[in-house]
């Protein structure tokens, strides 16, 4: 039997899932902390699972200890025929899942600087990739190609055209595996081959788009995933010229790309970055956790202003896209927050003067990028 790998390589994490080529899941897991103390794997092999700490510097050393776990579980790897990665960008060219070759590395390399948090960590895992399974074709599959049936008018900006023409510079939108995965379910739900839909893909990241008949037509995050909703601790929309104006007193732009990409978001405005402490300090109930935080009077006032700041957003764009869209079969709701949070999706959607059904739909990138190749 043949099998397809898939890799979800991120900045301190290496995701994996095996799939029969008949698209049965045999194992999945993930190393955590890369590079880092503590690094650890967690994962499951048929009926067995098994968390344990392992020493692991980088991309290369996680894929060395996946293989090392394949062979434990006496798996040969020869049997791995295709490689999935995940890649978040993959600009204008790449709008399909691509066959990885040197000549495709060399153009992949070059979106590094439009996605510097993601696309360097999605090639390293290919390169290891290629180093220990050279026999199985790797493939490419992009964030951004779900969003290439964008209109121009849509992903444009009101820029000088010449700077799109020379930089690249317009929407591209990311999540977009997540966003095509569970479009694919509310169609089979929904009965319906082509439905209009907001996907609404909650989780550290946030993005929502905009599906006409099973198609992109608009999306939140942008030129890059700072774009769009408020999250964990990235901004989100905001005034560009704050930029310039923090500049003038005094910060850095490395700076204040720091503070937009890691320090904002709602834990910038609360000093949370973990929702369920915020839902917690609104005094909501999360079954199974237990916030380790001792909310201050501030805090607790902070955490309610972050709460309503993420739901009016969520909510602005949810109205903005139904203008766009005209009529919509349903919002689907995916990702950590998104799935798991009945609190937040209710208030998402208290009062909203669409007749439209709502539908939980938990995420599967890893099927998805399987499916495509």
């Amino acid at each position: 039997m043949a099998y397809i790998l898939v890799i979800n390589a991120g900045s301190s994490s290496l995701k994996f899932k095996l799939f029969t080529d008949k698209l049965k899941e045999r194992a999945s897991g993930i190393v955590e902390k890369i590079g880092l103390a503590g690094s650890f794997v967690d994962y499951r092999f048929g009926e067995a699972e098994e968390k344990r700490l392992a020493a692991v510097k980088n991309h290369a050393e996680a894929f060395t200890l996946i293989a090392a776990i394949f062979a434990e579980r006496r798996f040969d790897l020869k049997k791995i025929v295709k490689v999935g990665h995940r890649v978040v960008h993959g600009g204008e060219e790449f709008v399909r899942p691509t066959l990885i070759t040197p000549r495709v590395l060399t153009e992949l390399k070059k979106f590094n600087k439009l996605a510097p948090l993601h696309n360097p960590n999605n090639l390293a895992g290919i390169s290891a990739c290629l180093e220990l399974l050279p026999w199985a074709k790797n493939y490419a599959v992009f964030d951004t190609a779900f969003h290439a049936t964008m209109p121009d008018y849509a992903y444009l900006y009101a820029l000088p055209y010449a700077l799109y023409k020379k930089y690249d510079i317009r929407r591209y939108g990311f999540h977009g595996i997540s966003h095509q995965y569970v479009s694919s379910i509310a169609a089979r739900k929904l009965k319906k081959a082509k439905p209009n839909l907001i996907t609404c893909h909650l989780g550290s990241g946030c993005s929502i788009t905009a599906i006409k008949q099973g198609k992109s037509v608009d999306t939140s995050m942008g030129f890059t995933p700072l774009e769009g909703l408020m999250m964990s601790s990235r901004s989100g929309d905001l005034d560009p010229a704050i930029v310039f104006y923090l500049e003038r007193e005094g910060l850095s732009l490395g700076r204040v790309d720091q503070i937009m990409n890691f320090e904002s978001g709602l834990k910038g405005v609360s000093g949370l970055k973990d929702m369920r402490d915020i839902m917690i300090a609104n005094g909501y109930k999360i079954s199974g956790y237990v916030s380790p935080v001792k909310f201050t009077k501030e805090q607790k006032y902070l955490a309610q202003v972050a709460l309503k700041m993420f739901v009016y957003r969520v909510r602005k764009y949810i109205g903005a896209y139904f203008a766009v869209l005209g009529k919509v079969d349903a919002i689907v709701f995916t990702a950590g927050v998104g799935e798991r949070n009945a609190d937040i999706r209710k208030l998402i959607l208290k009062g909203l003067p669409f007749g439209a059904k709502a539908l939980v739909i938990p995420t599967n990138e890893e099927l998805m990028i399987a499916k495509s190749i």
